[in-house]
């Protein structure tokens, strides 16, 4: 029998050789190097010398690097649309790594001896080493090592179920969002569309099965649309804006599952609710702390979009739904979409000038060139996760190899919707490992032998995960743990949205945004509303992303208990539709009607699937928290390698400090405040209250 190549030592780039994997050999794989880490784990805890910093927290962090190389392997395979085949495994792996988990918790006399080390830790001199001494203390009490017997037996029966009730919800997702699609019987209704779209919505189509004159608008991940800016059918808007609402309706259900269990594992470990738990190790570090970001926020936001829906009453001369807002609000003098030559340029005429290809060569990567003196250079002899995805090596000023960047830019049958960044491999200095990292996105195909032209939210999204990818490669860590992002989660948002705010900088649009087929750059007036545009307004965004938050929040803020749901999440208490309304009318949300969430209880994997359950505000705080970083590197600067020298400092240090003292460090400030953010937005400020984090959260 030929070997497995996923138990083979990693080729000398580090990334896994997806080339000569296939489906079967993930599961013995896994059951393999599961086997192995417990056999090391039980020999740490039956290891007679005294519990030390290497023989017992060191040993283990080493101990699941090959389980965590193999499970990357498949996480990124099965979320981009691979085969059936691995999408028929993904329950059973994810209940074997649950299981195997529960197994190293459960392991008393290994958790003791973390215990011990932890409790000795101010004698361990080395501050890596003692931070990942907490980490991994922290890590073994939140997930319930240090619960008797009966509580930890109960803790991983939740966990389980909750394994295969998230498994199960993903797929759920991605097959009603595939089935939803808008089909139309021809290009008429879809008026608007720039023409390579109009092309490969005929393509998806046929793609489909579906013949000539018929063309299918796949669904994107959020509420709103990206193509109900563009369409001019108000009938076509309103059905395209429904088949997105109504997806996800067989996940209500099992999205009140998810949370009550959820709920259960936050009262056996004995917390109030799944949000105090989620914060407890956060930034914020309480949901009291969150609540009040969400009451600071909410009037200035509330009044922009009030100001915003009257004008564009007024403009359109009819009521605004929620699939006209968007479409309205993008033919304004300011916006990227002006229907007007002599009000700025149109949404066509912005799009020639950003070429996928040209954005990521030319844009991201020179960015990175001038902030970090990275260089990226593709590799076409490596085998990516996907056969579309893209490897570039990265070096430095001093051509040392920095990592592997992978770029997945397309959509695709049973691929995940969204954009994210994924870490394949993280880097360590101890185990010898260079980071290698995977920005995913959803674009739509442009057909064949057309470019990819962008959007402005597009080519925003680009950078904002390039800004994620940036905190990868230049990690520079002792430990796996540590390696960046590694930080709580409500601050690896900030990088990212730091290197969003660059994507319309002037002097990187006049290196990259140039017309695809003459190559003349914009004009200088077209690259200053650009930027003016891009740095205030969104209302719409920030009420979607508010009311998502809200959403999340009001699902994980309720307590188990006798008065919750049964096992089938069966309670009118937990109902979808009641949880969601009840999170807009505390903050007032129900008063926008038009501007919905951007993702709800049907349709949210970010949160009922990803790691972002209670934590859906990261995004809004962490914003918070980049707007006061913006304003100290444009004080360096800005795009200059003085301002990046000082940011890479704080993405280098991954986890290994804490996140507000490396905020502290590059501002000078002791707590982020709201000032920037609003003027960054270009929202009032209505109500001045202090934003307090946690300053002994990692």
């Amino acid at each position: 029998m030929s070997p497995n190549p996923l138990l083979e030592p990693p080729a000398a780039h580090g990334m896994q050789p997806f080339a000569d994997i296939r489906p079967g050999h993930y599961r013995p794989a896994l059951e393999q190097a599961i086997a192995e880490r417990e056999a090391r784990v039980d020999a740490i805890a039956a290891d007679p010398a005294p519990p030390d910093f290497a023989n017992t927290v060191e040993a283990l962090e080493f101990s699941g690097t090959r389980v965590q190389y193999i499970h990357d392997a498949f996480t990124h395979q099965v979320t981009a649309g691979g085969e059936a085949a691995l999408t028929e495994l993904e329950q059973d792996i994810a209940v074997l790594l649950s299981r195997h988990e529960g197994r190293i918790v459960r392991n008393r006399r290994l958790v003791a001896r973390i215990d011990a080390v932890h409790a000795g830790r101010d004698r361990i001199t080395d501050p890596q080493s003692r931070a990942l001494t907490v980490h991994w203390w922290r890590r073994m009490r939140r997930v319930g090592a240090m619960l008797p017997a009966a509580a930890a037996r109960e803790l991983g029966e939740v966990n389980r179920e909750l394994s295969r009730e998230c498994a199960a919800y993903r797929q759920t997702l991605i097959e009603d969002t595939h089935r939803q699609a808008l089909a139309v019987p021809g290009p008429d209704a879809l008026r608007g569309l720039p023409a390579d779209r109009l092309a490969a919505t005929a393509e998806e189509a046929a793609r489909r099965g579906r013949a000539e004159p018929w063309h299918v608008l796949p669904l994107a991940s959020s509420t709103s649309q990206p193509a109900l800016v563009q369409l001019h059918d108000r009938d076509t808007r309103r059905t395209l804006f429904e088949r997105s609402l109504g997806r996800g309706a067989d996940n209500e259900e099992r999205a009140a599952r998810i949370a009550r269990l959820r709920a259960r594992q936050a009262r056996i470990l004995g917390y109030p609710s799944y949000a105090a738990w989620a914060t407890e190790d956060q930034t914020t570090g309480t949901p009291e702390a969150v609540e009040a970001m969400f009451r600071r926020l909410a009037e200035p936001l509330l009044h922009a979009a009030h100001t915003e829906r009257r004008a564009l009453r007024a403009r359109a001369g009819h009521r605004i739904r929620a699939w006209d807002w968007t479409h309205h609000a993008a033919a304004g003098p300011a916006a990227d979409g002006g229907q007007s030559g002599a009000e700025g340029p149109t949404a066509d005429e912005l799009r020639a000038h950003f070429e996928l290809d040209a954005v990521i060569t030319r844009g991201l990567f020179h960015s990175a060139r001038l902030l970090y003196g990275l260089e990226f250079t593709e590799r076409h002899d490596l085998t990516a996760h996907h056969p579309e995805a893209r490897v570039f090596q990265v070096t430095d000023e001093h051509a040392a190899t920095v990592g592997l960047f992978l770029v997945d830019a397309f959509s695709r049958p049973g691929k995940r919707g969204g954009a994210w960044t994924g870490i394949l491999r993280p880097q360590a200095h101890t185990t010898a490992t260079r980071p290698v990292v995977v920005n995913t996105f959803s674009l739509t195909p442009p057909g064949t032998g057309r470019p990819c032209l962008l959007d402005t939210p597009e080519v925003v999204t680009l950078f904002h995960e390039f800004g994620h990818a940036l905190h990868a490669l230049l990690s520079d860590v002792r430990y796996p743990a540590h390696s960046a992002p590694g930080v709580p989660r409500d601050f690896s948002e900030a990088p990212a949205q730091v290197h969003e705010t660059w994507a319309f900088d002037e002097r990187l649009l006049e290196h990259y945004a140039r017309h695809h087929r003459t190559g003349q750059p914009l004009p200088p007036e077209w690259i200053k509303q650009v930027s003016e545009r891009h740095s205030t307004g969104g209302v719409h965004l920030l009420v979607e992303i508010l009311g998502a938050a809200a959403v999340d929040w009001s699902w994980h803020t309720l307590p188990d208990g006798p008065d919750g749901p049964d096992d089938q999440g069966g309670n009118a208490e937990w109902d979808a539709a009641r949880i969601e309304a009840r999170g807009a009318a505390r903050w007032g949300l129900d008063k926008v009607p038009e501007i919905p969430p951007r993702y709800r209880s049907g349709y949210f994997d970010h949160v009922f699937h990803g790691p972002y359950g209670a934590g859906f505000y990261a995004y809004l705080w962490s914003e918070i928290i980049a707007a006061n970083l913006v304003e100290a590197l444009e004080r360096r600067g800005g795009l200059t390698r003085a301002s990046g020298e000082g940011l890479r400092t704080m993405l280098s240090a991954g986890g290994s400090r804490a996140a507000m003292t490396l905020f502290h460090e590059l501002t000078g400030l002791d707590q982020p405040r709201i000032e920037p953010f609003l003027r960054r937005r270009g929202l009032p400020d209505i109500a001045p209250s202090p934003l307090t984090p946690n300053r002994t959260s990692p």
